[in-house]
């Protein structure tokens, strides 16, 4: 009895967006009800939150569900994780789509975010747990990070000769002990091309300061969003980091301003919009006075031969590229 009033009262807090009840294999769950998986995994030890995704959620969700499914696997990797056992499903991302044509790694958003700030508000990677594959592999990869990071470490050893490799696609270094195991796995791997993008901004400077180096196969985007934007010094001491080759660690911002969406389609159509490149780029050129690169959307059709965001920065002059968001107004980095 107790068990059946818990499950109800999920169902009243974490309603399905589905409008039709009936149909299982299409379940959309709410952000909300994906918050509180999250957080409720990550308190747990890998053994414990299996038990608790098969009682407390598990009987919650329509059995030939895709979210059934895939929490069910979920809670099977956890065991194995706790075990010492294989893992059924991969940490890396293999050019799951056209739009990463690249390996890529993610964890869960805001939970890996010691740096976030406004960017909470529109964050891409929240719109993304509209599908259950995604959510799941950024709950384990977190799992993995703060309990077993020997997993990543073997599946990198794996991964295939000279690709491109984004870190992180959802998510954020979210301490400096994560940051060095990522710069270790770098620095064993000289023939990966590594980027990403972050708003730790405080994590790379004190590990700057404190003498340790940065590999030399790796490129950082700043991201927009961060609440170190706006106080002073964070950005100039982020542009001035330099990698153990002696170039600079950060290519440039990765910014997004917000623009007048008026007539601009959501989404990924506004990619094929003209108007919404034009807006994107006045909007960067008021805000940071430089015509920015507006993002296509598509990183298989970015200009040039790689994805602009993981070349190297070989000027003191930094790179700007930028995103729409429809709304107001933010503040620039200083």
């Amino acid at each position: 009895m107790q068990r059946r009033t818990r499950i109800r009262r999920l169902k009243r807090r974490f309603p399905s967006r589905n409008k039709n009840k009936r149909a299982g294999e299409k379940t959309i769950v709410s952000r909300d009800l994906c918050h509180h998986i999250a957080s409720e995994v990550l308190k747990r030890k890998p053994q414990t939150a299996a038990k608790w995704i098969r009682a407390a959620i598990l009987p919650a969700l329509p059995k030939r569900s895709n979210w059934h499914r895939e929490l069910r696997k979920l809670a099977v990797s956890l065991d194995a994780m706790a075990l010492g056992k294989k893992l059924t499903c991969r940490v890396f991302g293999h050019d799951g789509n056209g739009k990463l044509p690249f390996v890529f790694f993610s964890a869960l958003p805001q939970y890996t975010c010691p740096g976030a700030g406004e960017c909470l508000d529109w964050c891409y990677s929240f719109t993304g747990w509209r599908h259950v594959s995604p959510f799941t592999r950024q709950v384990l990869n977190t799992m993995l990070l703060k309990h077993a990071p020997e997993y990543i470490a073997e599946e990198w050893k794996s991964l295939p000769n000279d690709i491109e490799v984004r870190l992180y696609v959802d998510g954020d270094f979210d301490s400096a002990e994560t940051m060095e195991f990522w710069f270790d796995l770098c620095r064993a791997r000289p023939d990966l091309h590594i980027y990403g993008y972050s708003k730790s901004w405080a994590l790379f400077i004190e590990h700057d300061r404190n003498g340790n180096g940065f590999p030399s196969n790796y490129v950082l985007n700043l991201s927009s969003g961060s609440k170190y934007e706006g106080i002073q010094g964070y950005a100039d001491a982020m542009e001035g980091i330099k990698r153990e080759d002696g170039g600079y660690l950060v290519r440039g911002y990765f910014v997004a301003v917000h623009i007048n969406g008026k007539g601009i389609p959501r989404g990924i159509k506004r990619y094929t919009v003209a108007e919404y490149h034009k807006r994107v780029r006045e909007a960067a050129r008021e805000e940071y006075g430089q015509t920015p690169l507006s993002c296509p959307g598509d990183c298989s059709n970015c200009p040039g031969a790689r994805q602009q965001c993981g070349l190297d920065r070989n000027e003191p002059k930094m790179v700007l590229i930028a995103i729409g968001v429809h709304g107001g107004k933010r503040t620039k980095a200083t």
